[in-house]
């Protein structure tokens, strides 16, 4: 634990200080659960109780088995979500991560059998040995569901986080966070006898005190959420010395990227944006990308071309109008070209009403759109705006000018999305579900923007494979 230290009383506290005195400093306390590192042990310790009689009975594919499996469950991030997905969820995320663990573990059985059959006697693992295996694996994550949740209610399994600013941007990270960390299981709590508090909960605190109220309430981590450049400088300043004996110190910014996968525009400034690593354009990188999407998108064309064949038949015995509907969008740079889709409204949907947003479940939706829409069927033909290079496989949803204007308007550095080629798929559209206002909006460039900053080959792959599984299990808009 840190501990206070005589600087505090120093003349250049006491001036740094009075800058905040006008403006008092908003300090929230917030606990954040950390289940990674107790399913990281629960893991060693399953491994290490089934080694030894594995090795012992010369059947040491039972851990491999597991030990593929337990791979995979990272992947699927359970070890952060077991303990508050819900259980369906959390079982569909268990299953999905045993069929690529056991794939994982067949073939390795199957593409190195003289290196495993040197290691393992019995290579040709039995039904039974393989029931056990995967059978160990997938309870970890229900037995060690229970035990997470008491250690997390306790306190006992996080950090203890100190979000501290002049402004309310400080008080509206720790409404955020309270409010999207339902899976983290994160609980926030304001801590009056942190100092004197304030009319919307949060206490104030002279700045001075900081350093004294992080080393007696155990914090190790502080967020510093403020707009004002000055103000950051002195708060810097401030933490200078708490930094310097192992306390962690994050821009609010980055703090709300790591935890979410997404960049919190409200909390966002030019000095973020300009000195933040990513936002990288490489003319290499930005050759394969259309090359692959020229290869990727005539491939679609090809082989769906049975189904586009079916899809247009049924658009015209189900309703008026034409197959295809071509509407105006914004691209690269704010230069506009005219999206091709399969019509899923009726013919002159807005007419008399102007331009609107469209409803989860819209009116206005045809009986075969409703399932084109369901299977994303409906977005296959713009695999020739990708051709043409208006688009791109993976990028942001392209928008319309009027609601671009509008929005643009409203939200922060919206425009910034328009610095990317727009996709037919992306984070934004695997990560969040279907948008019909402005604070879906505003949800939806949080995911953009950091595909933006993170963009890369690998990174549209993993898009790809979650835009897969949404079509095959119908999760589309």
């Amino acid at each position: 634990m840190l501990t206070p230290t005589g600087i505090i009383s120093n003349t250049t506290w006491e001036e740094v200080s009075s800058r905040f005195r006008r403006k008092p400093l908003q300090v929230r306390r917030y606990w954040l659960a950390r289940p990674r590192s107790a399913f990281l042990w629960a893991e060693v310790l399953l491994l290490a109780a089934v080694l030894p009689a594995a090795w012992l009975g010369n059947a040491l594919e039972v851990p491999i088995v597991i030990a593929s499996c337990l791979i995979f469950f990272h992947v699927k991030t359970l070890d952060r979500k077991v303990a508050n997905s819900k259980t369906a969820r959390l079982a569909l995320d268990v299953a999905e991560a045993l069929s690529f663990g056991i794939g994982t573990a067949a073939v390795l059985f199957r593409l190195f059998p003289a290196f495993t059959a040197g290691l393992i006697p019995r290579l040709s693992i039995g039904l039974r040995d393989a029931a056990e295996a995967i059978l160990l694996a997938a309870l970890l994550p229900f037995v060690l569901r229970p035990v997470l949740r008491r250690l997390i209610r306790q306190h006992r399994l996080g950090e203890g986080i100190l979000i501290v600013g002049t402004g309310d941007l400080a008080d509206q990270l720790y409404g955020d966070l309270a409010g999207e960390s339902r899976e983290q299981r994160a609980s926030g709590e304001s801590r009056g006898s942190s100092g004197s508090q304030s009319q919307n909960g949060a206490a104030t605190l002279d700045l001075a005190r900081l350093q004294e109220v992080v080393a007696r309430e155990g914090i190790s981590r502080v967020i510093v959420a403020e707009r004002d450049a000055a103000n950051r400088k002195s708060l810097a300043d401030a933490l200078v010395d708490s930094r310097l004996r192992g306390l962690q110190v994050n821009d609010a910014v980055d703090f709300y990227e790591k935890l979410f996968g997404k960049i919190w525009v409200d909390g966002l400034h030019s000095e973020w944006l300009v000195y933040a690593e990513g936002f990288r354009h490489s003319r290499v990188s930005e050759f394969f990308k259309r090359l692959i999407d020229i290869v990727f998108s005539a491939l679609l064309l090809v082989i769906a071309a049975p189904v586009m064949a079916i899809v247009a038949i049924a658009i015209k015995l189900d309703s008026e109008g034409p197959v295809l509907f071509r509407q105006v969008r914004v691209g690269l740079h704010g230069n506009t070209f005219v999206l091709c889709k399969f019509r899923s409204m009726c013919d002159a949907a807005e007419a008399g009403v102007g331009p609107v947003w469209a409803l989860e479940n819209d009116p206005r939706v045809t009986r075969v759109g409703k399932w084109l829409r369901k299977f994303r069927l409906d977005e296959i033909p713009q695999a020739i705006n990708v051709l043409r290079g208006e688009m791109s496989f993976v990028g942001p949803r392209p928008e319309r000018p009027c609601f671009v204007e509008d929005l643009a308007k409203v939200i922060p550095y919206y425009n910034l999305r328009q610095y990317v080629k727009p996709g037919i798929t992306g984070w934004a559209q695997v990560k969040y579900g279907y948008g019909a206002s402005v604070e879906d909006a505003h949800q939806k460039l949080e995911y953009d923007i950091y595909y933006a900053k993170h963009r890369s080959l690998r990174f549209d792959l993993g898009i790809l494979i979650k835009t897969v599984k949404i079509v095959l299990l119908g999760r589309g808009r």
